[in-house]
Formats: C-alpha cells, sequence, structure tokens
C-alpha cells in the first residue's frame, strides 16, 4: 500500500475519527459500508444545516425583518440539491469497493476530496449560526454576505463530491473490477 502524504494522512485520520462507520477503504473489508456510512453522515450533516435556515427564515418572517421568503428559500433549495449530489451517486461505482487491488493505489486525494467536504460543512454551520446571529441581533447588514458565501460553500460540497465520483470512477477504469 502506498504511503499517504501528510495532508492525506491527515484527512484519512479526520474522515475515520468524525464518521461513524467509516473505516479508510484500504483497511475496510466492506468498503461499501464506509462508502455508505460517508453519504449518510453527509446527507445528515446538511440536512441539519437546511432545518436550520429554515428556522432562521421562519424567525426573521414572525419578527418582520423580512417579507420575503426568496433568498432563505434559494438557501434551502442549495442545500436540497448538494443533498441530492451526494444521495444519487452511486454506491461504489460498480465493484470498486470490492477490489483487492484497491491496495496498490494512492488514496489520498479521494481522502482529501472527502475531508474537503467535511470542512465546508463545518464552515457552513459556522456561517449559519453566524447568520442567526444577525437575525437575531436586528442586523440584516451581513444576511446578503453570508448568503452568497453559503451558497458558495454549497457550490464547493457539489464540485468536491463529483469530483470524487470521477475519481473512483477513473480508478475502475484502471481495472479495479
Amino acid at each position: 500500500m502506498p504511503k499517504l502524504d501528510p495532508e492525506s494522512s491527515d484527512a484519512r485520520k479526520k474522515l475515520n475519527s468524525q464518521i461513524p462507520g467509516y473505516l479508510c477503504y484500504e483497511k475496510q473489508p466492506d468498503r461499501k459500508h464506509s462508502d455508505t456510512s460517508i453519504k449518510k453522515y453527509l446527507e445528515n450533516r446538511l440536512s441539519t444545516c437546511s432545518d436550520d435556515v429554515k428556522k432562521i427564515q421562519e424567525a426573521a418572517l414572525m419578527s418582520q425583518m423580512i417579507t420575503t421568503w426568496s433568498d432563505l428559500d434559494r438557501l434551502v433549495s442549495s442545500f436540497t440539491d448538494s443533498r441530492y449530489v451526494i444521495k444519487a451517486s452511486k454506491y461504489g461505482i460498480s465493484t470498486f469497493f470490492d477490489s483487492g487491488l484497491i491496495k496498490d493505489f494512492d488514496l489520498g486525494y479521494l481522502y482529501t476530496l472527502e475531508k474537503t467536504v467535511l470542512d465546508v460543512i463545518d464552515r457552513l454551520d459556522e456561517k449559519i449560526k453566524q447568520f442567526d446571529d444577525s437575525i437575531e441581533s436586528g442586523m440584516l447588514s451581513d444576511s446578503s454576505r453570508l448568503t452568497n458565501e453559503i451558497l458558495e460553500d454549497l457550490g464547493a460540497i457539489q464540485d468536491a463530491w463529483l469530483e470524487r465520483q470521477k475519481l473512483v470512477a477513473d480508478f475502475q477504469k484502471l481495472g479495479l473490477v
């Protein structure tokens, strides 16, 4: 098994420690289980973020700070889109995660992409808290900036996940079947 560079090794450690049921793909006897674990974990985290945005939206409407649902509806819709990208991805793309040959390949980039998604979701949590704080304090001046930043982060999640899917498909083409 190729030695992981420090960034990839740190990514693998974060994935193993943060996601219940996830174990790095080289060591996991049932790799599809790790794939399933990360997908469910990410879907749940995005769902929680979306629920938090809905609560913010409701509070802002109740306090008459906003008169339309449109901006926050865009956020909720974008969370739904991001969850769909993860949920709709094929488990293991055919037999990739069942192959014993996986041990011979450097999976560092795969771990880095998965960690990127986790890191962006962590940032989303912080931005949603900032958004909530600005609504509670009656300061809507940051809401537009935060809305745009959250939308950018959701795009980054989708991009990283789609890149992950492409990488797994490329590994499959290399003969990991």
